[in-house]
């Protein structure tokens, strides 16, 4: 009976203290490649009773260096009771002295399980990769870079064979480069912008990085000429909340607001959030082809409002809201035909909430135009259209106060000021000689190095 005992106390405690399975160890994401300061992200998992310690490291060399190491202590007579965890880190392995090429990543998890005849360690997930800390070399072809607020200016440089991702970064904002464009497919361009709502004394840098992602970054030279934008108010009656609340929620399948000065601030605010994220979705591959010629401006229409203009809107004589307006208006005749710009294929043409029905075109590079509140339309997304033929018909939809067309410029999706691009001479000075530089290729399309500028 007392040996029955001690094996019923003995069967229980194993029962406790035994593991089904032992642990396992999966990467979170495929790891090919390790670079200087490469984020690792592991996630480990045990039966109970729990994880004892976890440790990761590396062999390279004909060493074992150690990038991670953690123990659990118990919670219990039982043990840890952690089951599941996630590893992140983000070593130093320039500064661990690791030598470049093959390595082995390696991770060990030891639990609180009971084992009669324990084993030597064995590691619970087995990596093979390539370590590789050397950035990809770049080196800038072009420097003058003048450039307005607001405005926009373009940039050569070659780049290295290993170079997977490059273009300028101006503080929130990183604008892709291109490469393919010249015969020589290590030279790269990169148009860029000083959006309107930087200050004038951002530093641009040009950055490449390579599959291991290490980066190498050089400062830009660029003299950026800083300007004053408009301020406007504009006021908002009832008549006008009731005529364009109901019939932009109803266009853009929000639900009806029953207070009409609360409807027009979320339009005013948040759909036009949603809008200007849609943009940018839409603008994130531009074609290869371009066009040397200024941009045509809308045929016998006055301005309205200019670029970066800051609005105040006003109702019953107070303010409640504060947006910037990122376009022209242009107003003409009534109805009056809307023309495309430039040469360029249509990627959008539909409702698009506050600008109403709007179509943009890509015209290649980078660079898209923008034609809202129009009253019908002329063609259809996918076609291809040149200079001056008819997108459609001037018109009040989305939040228009009266027949006018809303005309943008976009680099990437990010809005930059149109009067340069109306202007041969503009064109002329930053941009045609640069696109001169070297031969043109002739069979290559350019590719972007990366998949769209990210504000």
């Amino acid at each position: 009976m007392l040996l029955g005992a001690v094996l019923l106390v003995a069967g229980v405690l194993w029962w406790f203290k035994f593991e089904k399975h032992p642990p396992q160890a999966a990467l979170v994401a495929p790891l090919q490649a390790l670079g200087r300061k490469t984020a690792i992200d592991i996630d480990v998992r045990s039966d109970a009773p729990g994880l004892r310690a976890i440790t990761v490291r590396l062999l390279a060399g004909g060493n074992a260096y150690e990038l991670f190491s953690e123990t659990y202590p118990k919670s219990s007579w039982r043990g840890s009771g952690l089951t599941a965890k996630r590893i992140h880190i983000e070593p130093d392995l320039l500064a661990l002295k690791v030598p470049e090429g093959p390595v082995v990543l390696e991770v060990f998890a030891d639990t609180y399980a009971w084992h009669p005849f324990r084993a030597p360690p064995t590691p619970r997930l087995t990596v093979p990769a390539t370590l590789d800390l050397t950035p990809p070399r770049i080196e800038l072809l072009t420097t003058q870079h003048n450039v307005r607020l607001g405005g926009v200016e373009l940039a050569v440089f070659r780049q290295s064979p290993d170079t997977v991702r490059s273009g300028i970064e101006v503080d929130k904002y990183f604008f892709p480069a291109m490469t393919g464009y010249f015969a020589d497919s290590a030279v790269a361009l990169a148009f860029f912008a000083i959006p309107q709502d930087l200050a004038a004394d951002v530093r641009p840098k040009l950055i490449a990085s390579d599959a291991a992602g290490n980066q190498r970054d050089i400062a830009l030279p660029v003299t950026i000429k800083p300007r004053t934008f408009a301020d406007r108010t504009l006021a908002v009656d009832d008549t006008f909340l009731a005529r364009k609340v109901p019939e932009i929620e109803e266009a853009s399948g929000l639900p009806i607001a029953a207070d009409l000065v609360q409807g027009y601030l979320y339009i005013n605010g948040e759909l036009r959030r949603q809008n200007e994220a849609r943009i940018l979705e839409l603008t994130k591959a531009s074609t290869p082809t371009w066009s040397s010629s200024a941009f045509h401006r809308q045929s016998n229409a006055a301005p309205l409002s200019a670029f970066a203009d800051r609005r105040t809107y006003t109702y019953r004589g107070q303010p409640i809201d504060h947006q910037t307006h990122l376009g022209y208006d242009l107003a003409s005749l009534k109805l009056s035909p809307v023309e495309a710009a430039q040469a360029g294929r249509v990627v959008f043409a539909e409702n698009l909430g506050i600008y109403g029905n709007a179509v943009i075109l890509d015209h290649g590079l980078g660079i898209y135009s923008l034609y809202g509140h129009l009253s019908s339309f002329a063609i259809k997304e996918g076609d291809q259209v040149t200079l001056g033929q008819t997108l459609g018909q001037t018109g009040e939809t989305g939040l228009a106060g009266g027949d006018h067309l809303h005309f943008s410029i976009m680099l990437h999706g990010v809005h930059v000021d149109p009067v340069e691009w109306w202007d041969p001479h503009w064109l002329h000075d930053h941009v045609t000689p640069k696109l001169t530089m070297f031969p043109r290729a002739t069979t290559a399309e350019p590719e972007h190095t990366n998949e769209q500028a990210k504000p």
